[in-house]
């Protein structure tokens, strides 16, 4: 049987689309199954692709169907059978599973769905939050080769990177995220720039007393500091505006910090980066608050 994981799930941005296609990959891995993610084709090509394939497709088992997805016109074609409840009653062999979005999709579920009914070929997930935790762990670095950015955004952030590691022993990635953050949860991560600056000097501080050399940051984020904010400290700022780039920086650096966020949580997961993930009432006093995130 050629089982087929088609996702619908137009949510968030890049960090949350990449916790779902990551899931995603590694149960299709698993289970042996194919992967069409509609919800992700818009940040696909931002990734390298392997001999013109699309990473929002993953082809486990050659099929005629998903191999003809290469083709633009193909994908638009299925992205609005998917969204189609009139079209989809009509297709016996595809089930469909909808989840809030306060709810996941566990990788449990998805066995069932393929094992009580034997006549499941597609299952249409319009969930974003799909949590298969061990798989992710077992197939981790299939994942992380599947999704390897693109040379060009490699390049960018390898330039930032190596004059900073020409200057300091250690670099400290800082996520400063505050553009959507004002309003998201009552802006309870929602940081001002001071808070940023403590954080830094009381991160600086507590690596020097560790022996680990000179330490420098660089700060990614959505926003501007008011001029000064940083002034005699060792903080550097990404030249692109390129979300991707930030992304990779983060995750080449020795340590981060920021709020919680699919976004951190990936760049620690992806790079093997010890992250602190920052709260209103947070010191920086320990490396053991520094933890490399075992799950994306």
């Amino acid at each position: 049987m050629k089982r087929c994981l088609l996702i619908q799930r137009d949510y968030g941005q890049l960090g949350n689309r990449l916790h779902t296609h990551a899931n995603a990959l590694a149960w299709c891995i698993e289970n042996q199954a194919n992967l069409v993610n509609l919800s992700f084709k818009e940040y696909s090509h931002w990734f390298s692709s392997k001999r013109c394939k699309s990473v929002e497709i993953f082809i486990s088992r050659k099929n005629i169907l998903v191999s003809m997805l290469r083709f633009s016109y193909a994908k638009k074609f299925i992205d609005r059978l998917c969204r189609s409840d009139k079209w989809l009653k009509r297709l016996t062999n595809i089930v469909i599973r909808e989840k809030k979005d306060s709810d996941y999709l566990s990788e449990k579920e998805l066995n069932q769905f393929f094992n009580n009914d034997k006549k499941v070929v597609t299952l249409l997930a319009r969930a974003w939050d799909l949590k298969c935790p061990n798989l992710i762990e077992k197939h981790q670095n299939a994942v992380r080769k599947i999704l390897r950015p693109s040379k060009v955004f490699v390049q960018e952030a390898n330039t930032l990177l190596d004059k900073l590691r020409e200057k300091f022993d250690c670099i400290v990635g800082v996520h400063a995220r505050r553009g959507d953050y004002k309003d998201f949860l009552e802006g309870v991560h929602f940081h001002d720039w001071d808070s940023y600056r403590e954080w830094i000097k009381e991160t600086k501080e507590l690596l020097e007393k560790q022996g680990i050399g000179s330490v420098g940051f660089i700060v990614c984020s959505d926003d501007d500091p008011n001029n000064g904010t940083f002034d005699n400290l060792p903080v550097s700022f990404g030249d692109s505006k390129s979300v991707m780039t930030d992304l990779i920086l983060l995750s080449s650096c020795d340590y981060n910090i920021g709020p919680p966020s699919s976004f951190g949580t990936w760049v620690s997961w992806y790079g093997k980066v010890p992250r602190l993930s920052i709260k209103k009432n947070t010191e920086v006093s320990s490396l053991n608050q520094f933890r490399v995130s075992d799950s994306c």
